[in-house]
């Protein structure tokens, strides 16, 4: 592993921890001021070891986004940034993520809980992941997908299979060059380097 490598690993674990610390120190706001501000102290120093890291590293593209079929599905999406929440409208979906059409006040890099639905009208959240931004423009978000509960992982296979205009080139994507890993009730990327038991409590897994 190169020193460009180890340095965008840990790129992708302080994202998560940031994501995950926010949560925690959130449950605290109003219960325990202590712990709020400690939670806060720890916070502002993982944000700026992220931000000399970043200021030091030019990313690994988003090379892996393009290398799946991305087949066109409408559907309601709501992203939680933890800071800020929006609901936008699914444009396209593939087997390691999504685009997001809306206004986003987001970079690359940030991390968010991704809940889609069945359609723009639906209210039932079908499907839960964790994801993180790998490209912004005018029209809206590309996420990558980091992590997912195995149920929602068979529904974005099925979802894709019964979409896609040629099935067969998903089958081979789902079967032969699935970049997922799969722990118990866990399905995570194995491109994206992070700590599994942090992706688990941010999935409400055991």
């Amino acid at each position: 592993m190169d020193n460009k490598e180890k340095k965008q690993n840990r790129i992708n674990e302080l994202r998560i921890k940031i994501y995950y610390t926010e949560t925690v120190r959130d449950n605290y706001k109003n219960t325990h001021t202590r712990l709020y501000e400690t939670n806060s102290y720890y916070l502002e120093k993982l944000k700026q070891e992220l931000g000399e890291l970043e200021k030091s590293c030019i990313e690994i593209d988003d090379s892996n986004q393009r290398k799946f079929s991305r087949v066109e599905i409408q559907g309601a999406v709501r992203l939680d940034f933890r800071s800020e929440q929006y609901h936008g409208v699914l444009d396209n979906l593939s087997l390691c993520g999504s685009f997001v059409k809306g206004a986003f006040k987001q970079s690359k890099g940030d991390i968010c809980k991704i809940d889609l639905k069945g359609s723009v009208l639906d209210q039932e959240v079908t499907a839960r992941a964790i994801g993180s931004i790998v490209r912004v423009n005018d029209s809206g978000i590309a996420i990558e997908f980091i992590a997912m509960r195995t149920d929602s992982y068979h529904w974005l296979e099925t979802e894709l299979l019964n979409k896609a205009v040629d099935p067969s080139v998903l089958e081979d994507e789902i079967f032969q060059r699935s970049i997922f890993e799969f722990d118990d009730d866990l399905v995570y990327s194995s491109t994206f380097n992070c700590n599994k038991n942090k992706l688990k409590k941010l999935l409400d897994l055991p």
